[in-house]
């Protein structure tokens, strides 16, 4: 939802506020905070050097064991990955249908612009 002008203005004389009261404390909450989820992290790792091991002992006997030792690293690195996130203060915007339909816009007028050519 978009902010109207008196909301934006208020918004920005808050900040201004802040930062005039407190500039330690504003220049914190303006940086993205990273946490990382340990659990994840440590899974993640481990589950790597699994699949490391069952690569390196697949090469030598059935190659199966290799392949399954791959898709084990790579499911592992996407879960070190997703164990670290980024905190910000900004919500995600949802996916809308306005997007949607300037993408279909957009490609029928492409489509158009092909056609009179």
């Amino acid at each position: 939802m978009a902010l109207t002008d008196a909301e934006r203005k208020l918004l920005a004389e808050l900040e201004e506020t802040l930062t005039a009261q407190d500039p330690k404390f504003a220049s914190k909450l303006a940086q993205p905070h990273h946490r990382i989820h340990p659990a994840k992290a440590v899974s993640g790792v481990l589950g790597f050097l699994i699949g490391l091991v069952a690569l390196i002992v697949g090469m030598s006997s059935y190659w199966w064991i290799s392949v399954t030792g791959f898709v084990v690293m790579l499911v592992s690195a996407i879960v070190v990955m997703s164990a670290w996130s980024t905190i910000t203060g900004e919500a995600k915007p949802a996916a809308s249908t306005d997007s949607r339909e300037g993408l279909m816009s957009r490609l029928e007028k492409r489509w158009q612009d092909r056609q009179d050519q």
